[in-house]
């Protein structure tokens, strides 16, 4: 193997309760290492993964996919084993962003039925807990039980199928395989001091390579994702004080949720002993702060290192001292180039521009 050559595969993760930037943070990773795969991992098409073109939109999201393919369009798109898929709503992206040739499903996905969706919806506890009733949560405890279907049992499915843990691991030998997890590792299962206000399985690195059947020793990177002022759908503790929604107006950083469109609960600022657990359950290489002009309004859509300003540089350092770990890559705004490396790489803006892939409605 030629040493100059990257591959492995590189892991990002939520370090909080999601909404962090996963999927943004995986397009531009997927972009600047040209990775072959994209893979997606996760508990299924519960958590939105999406997208600003401009500050003002449109604004890109998919449920079911991965978002980490739409800059490169050399990347083939995988849903590994352990994600639970709607085939209506899988169908549904694959032809609205023309992905026909582009997207394979592991043949033993556990398949979302409208009997499970209309379950949660009658379910007083999801309710409670903020759930986006995308049944993803019976699903799971369906094929717990043995009693669901598999992608292989579904006749609208057969063109999309594969064996995507063995095209993973193999593709991984030679080229940069991309696993995209979803929401935040406070949202796990069986780890979140908040049970039951979790999701419906662990949302940790290892988890994530869990779902696509990822060899751990092909691990390479796991790019922890931290949003600098977090969010939190539902019940649960934010482990930090909240903003009111006067101080959120006030300082311009409301963010709306995509259940129902609530104003989201937001922490004034990072619990770094809750990001100290969550780097070392994750094993976290690298770190990803996103919403960095929430935190200072001064680099809004800033993309160079010099336009980073003081305030900013001391959260950075902060974050590397409580965790051990560099940030390498910030995010400063909602359009899809407010990208800072500070790895020194960098990606030709312009070409991407041209080849970004948008829903056949824009």
């Amino acid at each position: 193997m030629n040493p100059e050559r990257k591959s492995g595969a590189q892991i990002i993760v939520g370090s909080q309760w999601g909404d962090e930037g996963k999927g943004l943070i995986s397009a531009y990773i997927t972009k600047r290492d040209q990775a072959a795969i994209v893979a997606r991992a996760g508990v299924g098409p519960n958590a939105e993964h999406g997208y600003f073109l401009t500050e003002q939109g449109p604004y890109i999201k998919t449920n079911q996919l991965p978002l980490g393919w739409i800059l490169n369009p050399e990347s083939k798109i995988r849903i590994g084993s352990g994600v639970a898929v709607n085939p209506e709503l899988l169908l549904e992206e694959i032809g609205k962003f023309g992905l026909e040739e582009r997207v394979l499903v592991d043949y033993r996905c556990p398949i979302i039925t409208k009997n499970h969706i209309e379950a949660e919806r009658k379910s007083k506890g999801m309710q409670a807990i903020g759930s986006t009733f995308s049944g993803s949560g019976f699903c799971r405890a369906d094929f717990i039980l043995r009693r669901t279907q598999q992608a292989q049992d579904v006749p609208e499915l057969k063109p999309f199928l594969t064996d995507v843990s063995k095209e993973v691991n193999r593709t991984a030998e030679k080229e940069i395989v991309v696993v995209e997890s979803s929401q935040g590792t406070w949202l796990s299962l069986a780890l979140s001091p908040d049970y039951p206000n979790t999701t419906s399985d662990n949302v940790t690195a290892m988890a994530a390579g869990d779902d696509v059947g990822l060899n751990w020793q092909k691990i390479k990177e796991v790019i922890m994702v931290v949003k600098t002022l977090p969010t939190r759908e539902g019940q649960g503790s934010l482990w930090t004080e909240e903003l009111t929604q006067e101080e959120m107006a006030s300082r311009g950083v409301v963010e709306y949720s995509s259940i129902g469109g609530a104003i989201r609960r937001k922490g004034s600022g990072i619990n770094w002993e809750m990001l100290a657990y969550a780097t070392e359950l994750n094993g976290a290489t690298q770190i990803a702060l996103t919403f960095c002009e929430h935190y200072d309004p001064k680099v809004k859509n800033v993309k160079t290192v010099d336009g980073i300003t003081d305030r900013l540089w001391q959260l950075i350092e902060k974050v590397r001292v409580e965790t051990g770990v560099p940030v390498t890559v910030l995010n400063t705004g909602k359009p899809y180039n407010s990208i800072v490396d500070l790895t020194g790489q960098e990606i030709d803006w312009s070409q991407v521009a041209k080849d970004l892939i948008l829903p056949k409605e824009v």
